[in-house]
């Protein structure tokens, strides 16, 4: 069955996920996690061992650091909604983010290579 359901879950997705090729977290709640991968909808978190659940929104904030980019580093802070725990990590989608953060958001991940 997981065969089946991962061609959908490509399908819906708008933009490729991209790796951060450095230290680059997420903060919930004080804590750091790793940001294993990231594109403008959303980000996926592993691993993650902290107290959200599905259907929860969560303040974020997140940095993604890509070492030896022309880019360097970019923080973004917003509200995400948790759509799935588990042992894959902690995915959400962003859902309130300021205009002048998503835009950052957006020109920065436009100009990373993208591998599908």
């Amino acid at each position: 069955m997981k065969n089946t359901m991962l061609p959908r879950l490509k399908e819906r997705r708008r933009h490729i996920r991209l790796h951060p090729k450095g230290d680059a977290y997420v903060r919930i709640d004080g804590r750091d996690y790793p940001l294993h991968d990231w594109s403008p909808e959303g980000l996926l978190i592993h691993p993650y061992r902290g107290g959200l659940i599905p259907n929860q929104k969560a303040r974020v904030e997140a940095v993604i650091r890509d070492i030896q980019a022309p880019d360097g580093t970019i923080r973004l802070n917003g509200m995400v909604l948790v759509t799935r725990i588990d042992s894959g990590g902690l995915a959400a989608r962003w859902l309130i983010m300021p205009p002048s953060q998503r835009e950052k958001l957006l020109h920065y991940y436009a100009r990373k290579p993208k591998k599908a």
